[in-house]
């Protein structure tokens, strides 16, 4: 007699539900770089359950206000910014899952009156519950891991206060000095390589994980 092979499973034994959950899971991180930075905001919300957070170097709080806020910033000539997304590992269990992926933020603005690009290299961390059957992001957390600046004419330079510099954490400094002088509340102490931010933030989200049913 032939065997009927387990539910969510190929004759091979691939998990195939599962292979679906990170296809879904991965679809929506690209989606929401390309969606944020091309202004697509409905499908943006879209993205995220009803009660989201989010965390970034100029905004915590729900992610409605923070697309709403950036509605706003975007009518606004100034900082223009690009997210650019790359894999993604994504642990599943049951209904929730976290999804890291590797991600640079381009970010151009006036600086004591010369443009710059800053280039930050960052991590960004997603707890994904599955929402009426859809793979949706209830809090973003962004790790960051390093960052420059530099003059988009290589003739032109500006000069940093390293005092006001080295308040910020190493891993977006930069980010944060171009935000704090335009006028941004950079938000203090995000999780950065070795740190106790970064240490926290793993340890709460595997402890959320292990709730899933």
């Amino acid at each position: 007699m032939a065997q009927v092979p387990a539910a969510g499973r190929d004759q091979g034994g691939v998990n195939l539900q599962g292979l679906a959950d990170r296809a879904a899971i991965a679809d929506a991180v690209a989606n929401w770089g390309l969606w944020r930075d091309t202004g697509r905001w409905e499908l943006l919300r879209s993205l995220y359950t009803p009660d989201a957070i989010m965390h970034t170097t100029w905004f915590v709080g729900p992610a409605s206000e923070f697309i709403d806020r950036s509605i706003e910033a975007a009518k606004r000539a100034g900082a223009r910014g690009q997210h650019f997304v790359g894999a993604s590992s994504i642990e599943l269990n049951g209904d929730r899952a976290i999804a890291e992926t590797r991600m640079v933020l381009l970010l151009r603005a006036p600086l004591q009156g010369v443009e710059v690009d800053v280039t930050c290299h960052c991590r960004a961390h997603d707890r994904f519950v599955r929402d009426q059957g859809t793979w949706r992001i209830q809090v973003r957390e962004n790790i960051y891991e390093k960052d420059r600046l530099d003059p988009v004419d290589p003739s032109a330079s500006v000069r940093l206060d390293p005092t006001e510099l080295q308040r910020y954490p190493y891993g977006y400094r930069h980010l944060a000095y171009v935000q704090a002088s335009g006028g941004a509340r950079v938000t203090p102490d995000l999780p950065v390589p070795v740190s106790d931010a970064l240490a926290r933030l793993y340890a709460d989200a595997a402890r959320w994980l292990q709730l899933s049913k």
